[in-house]
């Protein structure tokens, strides 16, 4: 099985965009052998989709990358460090990249994962994406499909 999962939160404008994109995934047909879902702020629960029949993982999310706002990247956890500080993992404030180590120093099989980081415009309270983001969610559905068939 292939995992298109969404990770962020509803209330922090493009903090959303993860979610969003999932909800837009949901209104087009993938291959019966891929799936999209959303983990919210729950990033631990990537764990649940570390199986052996798990063959490929694109998890979308806001990424700060210095990029202008809507441009995205496909990368790799080995490709990039994260800048963001936390004190431990939680299910409210954890850091993809410190779950992705957890998960590897208690013996779970990270399967081919990617992350596709779309650059926020606006970070702050509010319950809608920036005009940017959601005027590219579509095009962010499309990419996410195709990549999600190809192999990497």
């Amino acid at each position: 099985m292939k995992y298109i999962i969404g990770i962020g939160n509803y209330a922090m404008g493009d903090d959303g965009i993860g979610l969003q994109l999932i909800e837009e995934l949901s209104r087009i047909q993938l291959p019966s052998n891929c799936m999209a879902l959303e983990l919210k702020n729950d990033a631990l629960g990537l764990f649940s989709y570390l199986l052996p029949e798990t063959s490929a993982i694109l998890v979308v999310d806001c990424v700060k990358m210095g990029a202008l706002p809507g441009e995205w990247r496909i990368f790799s956890p080995e490709e990039v460090r994260s800048l963001k500080r936390v004190a431990h993992a939680s299910t409210h404030d954890g850091d993809l990249l410190q779950i992705l180590e957890l998960a590897r120093a208690t013996g779970y099989s990270i399967p081919p994962l990617r992350i596709m980081g779309i650059e926020p415009d606006s970070i702050e309270p509010s319950m809608e994406l920036s005009a940017t983001l959601r005027e590219r969610l579509k095009g962010y559905g499309n990419v996410a499909a195709r990549l999600i068939q190809e192999e990497w």
